[in-house]
């Protein structure tokens, strides 16, 4: 006699299908299977996105790279652009603080023989009296056009004082250097 096999089987048997275990069991398997394949389909979509998201990532470093790398060349170019732009504003302040030399040059050039030439010239105003004061290094070949220089200097009606610092002649050195400060009136 050939053996008989028994199966368990959980689900209810045909004849039952209205009992409350059966509509519950029924029930639980049918929402369990839609749970599990949403479950599925987010895991799916989670998984396939890893690629796009990577490869966004990846991109995303790449340009962060490319930015870093160029912030890092201009990082020199920067501070010394920030050095000259403080130099033009101290240049500019110094400007604006310093009076106009142009009328003094002019009366000072009207002074000066053709033969007298200028090697040397600063401007600043005298801190005591105000005055605007030229410091001036002539050169020259003849002492004739010295003391010309001297005497039209000493003569201009806008220069109010004339101070020889040093009038040299070197043995080797055919020019006369002479070194003066000249005080404009205002």
């Amino acid at each position: 006699m050939p053996s008989r096999r028994r199966e368990i089987s959980l689900l209810p048997s045909s004849e039952n299908v209205n009992s409350f275990f059966s509509r519950a069991l029924n029930w639980t398997t049918t929402v369990g299977r839609v749970i599990i394949i949403f479950t599925e389909m987010i895991v799916i979509t989670a998984f396939l996105s890893r690629f796009w998201l990577d490869r966004k990532n990846s991109d995303l470093s790449e340009v962060i790279r490319q930015q870093t790398a160029i912030l890092s060349t201009t990082t020199d170019f920067q501070q010394e652009f920030k050095k000259l732009q403080n130099q033009l504003v101290a240049i500019d302040t110094q400007y604006r603080e310093r009076q106009d030399i142009t009328p003094y040059l002019s009366q000072l050039t009207q002074s000066i023989p053709p033969e007298v030439s200028i090697t040397n010239l600063s401007y600043a105003p005298d801190p005591k009296s105000k005055l605007p004061h030229v410091t001036v290094e002539f050169i020259t070949v003849s002492d004739e056009a010295l003391v010309s220089l001297i005497e039209n200097l000493s003569l201009n009606p806008q220069i109010e004082s004339v101070n020889i610092g040093t009038i040299e002649k070197k043995t080797k050195d055919k020019w006369f250097r002479l070194n003066v400060s000249i005080y404009f009136k205002k």
